[in-house]
């Protein structure tokens, strides 16, 4: 491929050698190099000091912050051990945000799991594997959430062979409150992506050197064999790999900040800095934002909530910082999944089942879907059955599924009904055509319902 700003240009080993894999294995010095690369350009055009110096906010680059007062904090600069001391006039905003689960660092560590050497997200754009650009060949990615189906998907697509572990839920994308959804995901990783998805929760693990592996100077060994507890049988399963991938949620950032002296809450339930609607912490003054308050940990979540709470320090009033299910989130997996508001059992739950009806696509009747062969996938729009058929909720899986679901979070802000949108026109044959055919299927329902109505009005000359 060019190397173009679309394409990345990747040298491909092809190992025939190995009796487990003959699959094409990208150079991963080039991807990870690509990768950073774009990760850099964004930063620098959004949040590096220099972005942030254009709209007049100030950087301090330091570390060890802790804050002294409920006005004032205290750090070391960069490359300093002089303690730095500044005084906020207005408030302090907390966004520390989260790091990755290790259970070797807590009361509930798994045998054998700090005997290896096992990555996170948070390493794997970074590891130089075995110093010649090579990918390993054999990954055990343990957790079947969002981010472990990502980067399942992604190491698979990259050549290498890739084992994920569900977890206790015995599903992928636990998350996803739509069992349908994850049995279409665990049909496009084992058919589509050659993903082994073994239902269960890792028990144990064991060191097993793998080949041409070194562990000289005290390194762990990344090889190993992981022990399955199944869902369905309570057996032990093993799993052999060469590197394992650990993605088993994520926790707050809280430690170290000074948090228990000034006597700020940390919510029992998250671990993260509890705050009220208005992102105020337990401490007048001070605020949090962003995944330090253990909500829902997502960027453009943690964006808005930043953006909510420095308002609500600097001007008068407040507005509400904390959002309930109506917030979107997608998976970006291929396809993508993505969700907003109560799913359909949830609505049946909470509304009753006479309340709630459920518009339900298919995406092998889906015609861009047909086009792009990619009909694995379907789309629900869950709706009220009263008034004018307020839209509370959908789930979609989708290649762009991203897309869609900012579509539904659009109108149910603006509070239209369902069949509204079937008098939006979209174009054909894109995706979003599929919302419009679904709402105006219950639109001319509607209209069938009062067919004699019209009539009348029709003979009345109206």
């Amino acid at each position: 491929a060019n190397n173009d700003d679309a394409t990345i240009d990747v040298d491909v080993d092809v190992d025939v050698d190995d009796a487990h894999c003959s699959r094409s294995r990208a150079n991963f010095d080039k991807v990870r190099t690509y990768f950073q690369r774009v990760q850099e350009e964004i930063y620098e055009e959004d949040d590096s000091p220099r972005a942030l110096e254009k709209l007049g906010i100030e950087t301090v680059e330091g570390q060890k912050a802790r804050l002294v007062s409920p006005t004032t904090l205290s750090f070391e600069k960069a490359s300093s051990t002089t303690t730095t001391t500044v005084e906020a006039k207005e408030g302090i905003l907390l966004c520390t945000g989260a790091k990755p689960n290790r259970p070797t660092s807590t009361s509930a560590a798994l045998p054998g799991l700090s005997d290896i050497d096992y990555l996170t997200y948070e390493e794997i754009w970074t590891r130089d594997f075995e110093g010649d650009g090579s990918l390993p060949h054999h990954w055990t990615v343990v957790g079947g959430g969002p981010i472990g189906c990502e980067l399942a998907q992604a190491l698979s697509r990259l050549g290498a062979s890739v084992t994920i572990i569900t977890g206790s839920s015995g599903r992928l994308l636990p998350n996803v409150d739509d069992e349908e959804v994850s049995e279409l995901m665990k049909e496009v990783f084992e058919e589509d992506e050659n993903i082994t998805v073994v239902r269960g929760k890792l028990s144990k693990v064991e060191a097993a050197l793998v080949k041409g592996e070194k562990t000289d100077g005290g390194t762990k060994p990344c090889g190993h064999v992981a022990y399955i507890k199944t869902t369905d049988s309570g057996e032990l399963v093993p799993v052999e790999g060469d590197a394992m991938l650990l993605s088993i949620g994520r926790k707050p950032n809280t430690s170290g900040l000074g948090l228990e002296t000034l006597g700020i809450d940390i919510d029992s339930r998250t671990g993260g800095i509890a705050v009220d609607n208005t992102l105020k912490t337990s401490v007048d003054g001070i605020y949090a934002a962003g995944d330090c308050t253990g909500d829902k940990q997502f960027t453009h979540y943690a964006g808005y909530q930043g953006a909510v709470a420095a308002r609500n320090i600097l001007l008068p009033f407040t507005d509400p910082g904390t959002l309930g299910n109506d917030l979107p989130a997608t998976t970006f997996t291929s396809p993508e999944v993505a969700t907003i508001g109560y799913s359909e059992s949830a609505a049946n739950k909470e509304f009753g089942e006479g309340a709630v009806a459920v518009s339900k696509l298919r995406l092998d009747q889906v015609d861009r879907a047909v086009c792009d062969d990619a009909t694995k996938g379907v789309i629900k729009v869950i709706y009220s059955t009263k008034g004018k058929k307020k839209i509370l909720g959908a789930t979609i899986m989708a290649p762009v599924a991203g897309e869609l679901i900012s579509e539904i979070s659009v109108a149910m802000n603006a509070g239209m009904g369902f069949p509204s949108l079937a008098k939006a026109v979209h174009p054909y044959p894109s995706y979003a055509f599929a919302l419009q055919a679904m709402a105006a299927e219950i639109y001319y329902e509607d209209i069938g319902k009062f067919r004699w109505i019209y009539n009348i009005l029709k003979r009345l000359g109206l």
